[in-house]
């Protein structure tokens, strides 16, 4: 097995089922100078972009919240992010040479995570819904991680443009104020005709889109206190 597939197999279970990988001229060619594989980690000859499509990712999410809710979610501002870093964190063996860049508030380093997941073959951005949109997942796709590698990978496919020709069922759900906040996004989404069977879970739904509300049902679903919005 190469080390690719030793990341996949290692992700697997935690439902990051999403891996892409852009070589560093590709990366490059897109980075704004500041943000160049060489500024971001040198040795790196690859970025694998791992993601999460449709409902695996949260499912091991809420088994992780089940084995301690007041640790892992009522004290925890952003519990999903940690419990992705936590993934990570438990496999550092294979990160050896690599640098992980998370997409969180807490990341020092900002990335187009949207561009990578392009660049990586994972998905198209949206103009109707401004998000990726992938074959296999639809826009229920959320990107994690982007591993500077060290190794040199062959690089995905770049992916074909899905909104194409579409009828936009996205845009007609929002009319005629177009999509203005969380919850005409969350329409839009819904209205997606690609991969519809893949959609979120409601409570997934309501975390992602509306993370308040989501945190107050998930602590109401385990029996906790929301010490963070206390």
């Amino acid at each position: 097995m190469t080390w690719l597939d030793d990341v996949r197999a290692a992700l697997e279970p935690a439902g990051l089922n999403q891996l892409g990988v852009i070589g560093r001229d590709r990366y490059d060619a897109s980075a704004p100078p500041e943000l160049r594989a060489r500024n971001v980690h040198p040795g790196a000859r690859s970025i694998v972009v791992v993601g999460s499509g449709g409902r695996a990712h949260w499912e091991r999410f809420l088994e992780w919240v089940a084995a301690d809710p007041v640790g892992r979610l009522a004290r925890r501002p952003h519990p999903l992010d940690d419990f992705c870093a936590e993934v990570f964190a438990g496999l550092d063996r294979l990160w050896e040479g690599c640098r992980v860049v998370f997409p969180t508030f807490r990341a020092p380093l900002r990335l187009d995570f949207v561009k990578l997941g392009e660049l990586a073959g994972l998905g198209r951005r949206s103009e109707q819904i401004l998000i990726l949109v992938g074959d296999r997942f639809g826009p229920w796709l959320a990107l994690r991680a982007a591993v500077f590698a060290p190794h040199e990978l062959p690089e995905s496919t770049l992916p074909r443009h899905l909104c194409t020709g579409c009828p936009a069922p996205c845009l007609q759900a929002v009319a005629p104020a177009g999509i203005v906040d969380s919850a005409s996004h969350l329409r839009a989404c819904e209205s997606c005709i690609v991969a519809p069977a893949e959609i979120y879970l409601p409570l997934q739904r309501m975390y992602h889109y509306d993370r308040a509300a989501g945190r107050r049902a998930l602590c109401a679903l385990y029996g906790v206190a929301d010490e963070v919005a206390a």
